[in-house]
């Protein structure tokens, strides 16, 4: 039997066969349209014939010791994918941005560096951190929650944790939509439409992408001050699908935040893939990150 590597999103569901560092016959799912995430997981464990590991990439927060999640885009949905999934096979389970880093430390961008971080622009926005060689996970497995640095406190604008003046509340690819109608006074129906209205050159759209992408760089230029990496590894698909303009102004605006020597920053080797390949690596480990 085989290890099954799974990256359960804010709204898909990663799952592939993990098999000589290598993930194989992968399927996505959407969580809106299969719900429970565990569900899914069993039905492809079972189309499998049976795995003798599962890794679960998650997105959080978590609690590791129980080897819960709570899924925020469903409600604050509490899953504990060990009680749930622990009759199929052996669980480990990890925050989906520590997955991401371990695949790129492993096998990818970060490969041979001991202090790292992976960041992931997506439907919210999170990191997973290495200082010394050593992740950072914390009492429950949340140490690297930087989506929710607070950098606006005066501010009302909500994120999708109930908390306000998070990071995520502005660029997270959720929330971005309505930061962008209360600077414009404009409707979006998603970040991915404000990034198209971006290159077609509105102008009230090239002055919103300024200021979210140096909101942006502020948390990055955090991170860097707070952790002290060689390397930041950018993905997540807000990232992914629009990198050159990231690049281009997280460039131009990151040295002005950041106290520390500055680090590189990379795209992900492994794109959209980089957390399930983190989650197959967890069961292949046994769950025992560096």
């Amino acid at each position: 039997m085989s290890i099954v590597a799974v990256d359960v999103g804010a709204t898909k569901v990663r799952i592939a066969s993990f098999r000589n560092r290598r993930v194989e016959n992968k399927k996505i799912y959407s969580i809106s349209t299969y719900g429970d995430p565990v569900k899914i997981i069993e039905s492809y464990v079972n189309e499998l014939g049976g795995a003798h590991k599962i890794g679960i990439a998650s997105a959080g927060p978590l609690d590791v010791k129980r080897g819960s999640a709570r899924l925020l885009n469903f409600g604050n949905l509490e899953v504990n994918y060990v009680e749930r999934l622990g009759r199929l096979a052996r669980i480990y389970v990890a925050n989906d941005c520590v997955a991401g880093l371990l695949a790129e430390h492993k096998l990818g961008a970060a490969r041979g560096s001991q202090n790292a971080v992976y960041v992931t622009f997506s439907t919210g926005i999170g990191a997973g951190v290495m200082v010394d060689g050593h992740f950072l996970l914390g009492k429950d497995g949340n140490a690297h929650e930087v989506g929710h640095l607070v950098l606006n406190f005066d501010d009302d604008i909500k994120c999708g944790c109930g908390g306000t003046g998070h990071w995520e509340a502005y660029c997270g690819g959720k929330n971005m939509p309505a930061f962008y109608e209360k600077l414009t006074g404009s409707t979006v129906s998603s970040s991915g439409e404000i990034f198209t209205l971006y290159r077609n050159g509105d102008q009230k759209t090239v002055e919103f992408m300024e200021k979210c992408m140096r909101i942006n760089a502020a948390g990055i230029a955090s991170i860097i001050n707070a952790y002290d990496p060689e390397i930041v590894v950018l993905g997540g698909s807000v990232y992914l699908n629009n990198s050159e303009v990231f690049d281009k102004m997280l460039s131009k605006y990151i040295a002005q935040y950041v106290m520390n020597r500055p680090p590189a920053i990379v795209r992900a080797s492994f794109g959209e893939d980089a957390v399930i390949y983190g989650a197959g690596l967890l069961a292949a480990m046994n769950g025992k990150l560096p």
